[in-house]
C-alpha cells in the first residue's frame, strides 16, 4: 500500500493506492463519507464522521491505528469513483512532528571522514549516531530548494526515510518494525562548508542542515517493500550521478528505530533518516551543484523525488569572530 498527501484545490487530502504504479489514488475522507452514507447516515453526519476519522495530515491519520488501515484497505479494493483523485499533485508524503537523521552506511561515512583527513570515530560502530533535524523545513517533490545566503556549497543526500506508524518507547529490534508505517525517499540537503565548520564545536549540524529537507511523494508500507536492498539513483539535470542500493548498513532499520526509542517516545508520523547511502552525495564523485540545477531521486517502489535549486539568497547576516579570553576558564577553580 502507498499513502500520500495530495494537493487538491486549496487543501490537502490523505490518499491511498495499491502498489501498481498506474493504480488510482483514492481520497480517504471521501471514501469514508461514501461508506457512512451507505450505512444510513445523513449527508451532514457522514461528512462530519469522515472528517473526524480522516484528517488532512498523514501523520494524524496514522494516529488512528487499525481504523485507518482498515478504511485504507477497503478503499484500495473498492476504488469508489467519487473518491478517485484525477491527475494527483503530490505534497510531501508526511509532515513529521519530529525528524532525526542517522549515519549508518559505512562506505559513505568512512569517505566523509577520510575526505576531511580525519579518523573514522569508533562511536559509529558502537551505536547508531544521529542529529536532530528541523521538521518545519520539510518540502515535497517539485518544490524549489532555498539556497541560504551563508553557504557556497550545497549538496544532496540520497537516503531512505523511516516513518513511524505506532507509538513506541524503549523498543527492542525484534519488535521495532511493527511500529514502522513504511519507507519514503528522503533528500537531507546539506550546506557542506557551514556543516563542517560548525561541527568543530562538538555538536551536531544546525545551519548546515535546517534550511530544507525534501520528502518523496508517498509512504510505502513495509508489507510491500523490503526494508533494505532497494535500488536507488540520483540524477542531476537528467545526468546519472549515483546508482546504488540501500544495503551494507552498519545498523539495520530495526536497530535504528529501537535506538531512537530508548528513553524517548516515538509517535506516528515521526521521521527517521538512514543517512546517505553509499555514493549518495556529490562529495564522493567530486561534483558541485549550482543554482538552477534539478535533482531527481528515484527508488524501487518509492517513486521519484525532484527539486530544483533556486538562486542563492541575498543579504543575510553573518556572525563576526570574537577574541579569545586570556588564561584558563574561571569555572575550572570549582574542579580543584
Amino acid at each position: 500500500m502507498r499513502i500520500a498527501q495530495l494537493v487538491v484545490g486549496d487543501g490537502v487530502v490523505v490518499a491511498v493506492s495499491d502498489d501498481e504504479p498506474a493504480a488510482p489514488w483514492i481520497d480517504l475522507r471521501s471514501a469514508a463519507e461514501i461508506e457512512y452514507r451507505r450505512s444510513g447516515a445523513t449527508s451532514d453526519a457522514a461528512r462530519a464522521l469522515a472528517a473526524a476519522l480522516v484528517p488532512s495530515s498523514s501523520a494524524q491519520f496514522l494516529e488512528r491505528g487499525g481504523l485507518a488501515r482498515d478504511l485504507a484497505l477497503r478503499a484500495i479494493v473498492e476504488r469508489p469513483a467519487e473518491a478517485t483523485v484525477v491527475e494527483p499533485e503530490f505534497g510531501p508524503a508526511v509532515n513529521p512532528p519530529s525528524f532525526r537523521d542517522f549515519m549508518v552506511f559505512e562506505e559513505h561515512f568512512r569517505f566523509g571522514y577520510e575526505w576531511r583527513g580525519l579518523p573514522v570515530p569508533d562511536v559509529l560502530y558502537e551505536l547508531p549516531v544521529s542529529y536532530a533535524g528541523e521538521p518545519r523545513s520539510v518540502i515535497g517533490t517539485k518544490e524549489t530548494v532555498p539556497w541560504p545566503s551563508y553557504t557556497d556549497h550545497l549538496d544532496y543526500e540520497l537516503e531512505l526515510g523511516i516513518v513511524i506508524g505506532r507509538t513506541g518507547r524503549n523498543l527492542h529490534p525484534d519488535e521495532a518494525l511493527s511500529h514502522v508505517a513504511g519507507l519514503v525517499l528522503l533528500n537531507d540537503l546539506s550546506a557542506r562548508d557551514v556543516q563542517g565548520h560548525e561541527m568543530q564545536g562538538g555538536l551536531g549540524p544546525s545551519k548546515g542542515k535546517h534550511f530544507a529537507s525534501s520528502i518523496g511523494p508517498w509512504i510505502r508500507t513495509l508489507d510491500s517493500i523490503p526494508v533494505e536492498g532497494i535500488g536507488m539513483t540520483a540524477y542531476v539535470d537528467d545526468e546519472l550521478w549515483c546508482d546504488t542500493r540501500s544495503d551494507r548498513m552498519v545498523w539495520s532499520v530495526a536497530e535504528i528505530v529501537a535506538w531512537a526509542s530508548q528513553g524517548e517516545t516515538l509517535v506516528p508520523g515521526a521521521l527517521l533518516g538512514t543517512g546517505t547511502c553509499n555514493g549518495g552525495s556529490t562529495i564522493e564523485i567530486g561534483r558541485r551543484l549550482e543554482s538552477g540545477m534539478t535533482i531527481r531521486f528515484e527508488a524501487e517502489g518509492l517513486g521519484a523525488l525532484e527539486n530544483t535549486l533556486v538562486v542563492r539568497e541575498s543579504g543575510g547576516w553573518l556572525p563576526q569572530p570574537r577574541e579569545r579570553a586570556e588564561g584558563r576558564a574561571a569555572s575550572l577553580r570549582f574542579l580543584r
